[in-house]
């Protein structure tokens, strides 16, 4: 664990070749809100490769909460980013799996050129309760440290 809370893996996937990020998340219910927490904002460093981000989902609710979507912007200082889809230019490889009682959602970011990725996960469940999104920002660095 890192000193701000995340648990990292830095080890390498035998199938990408590169380094992978997990993410683990939870979904508590209180009353009609479903409430999705984890650690937060991530950095990828300068000259780091490509990396693989897992995010994984602990239902703690009752209502069988799912991915749903995953929306991002590139070089935006807030969040949610604005509009829908994947509108980053180093976000790629989005799946989801909403099979099972692990459910999972994952992408690659390249970290291409340096700055700010904005991303939400959209979640939905089988009950008429209201899910919020989870909606953190990575830095990244890019592929040199060169200006």
């Amino acid at each position: 664990m890192n000193d701000t809370g995340l648990h990292e893996r830095q080890d390498k996937r035998a199938d990408f070749d590169q380094p992978t990020h997990g993410v683990p998340l939870t979904a508590n219910r209180s009353g009609n809100l479903i409430t999705i927490s984890g650690p937060g904002n991530f950095s990828v460093g300068a000259g780091q490769a490509a990396t693989h981000c897992q995010f994984t989902l602990t239902d703690n609710s009752g209502a069988n909460v799912k991915f749903a979507s995953l929306d991002t912007a590139d070089n935006i200082t807030g969040c949610p980013p604005v509009g829908s889809g994947n509108q980053s230019g180093e976000i790629v490889g989005i799946t989801m799996n909403n099979n099972g009682p692990s459910k999972m959602g994952q992408f690659t970011d390249n970290n291409n050129v340096p700055g700010t990725v904005s991303y939400q996960w959209e979640f939905t469940c089988d009950s008429p309760f209201t899910v919020t999104p989870f909606d953190p920002i990575i830095s990244n660095g890019g592929k040199s440290n060169s200006a």
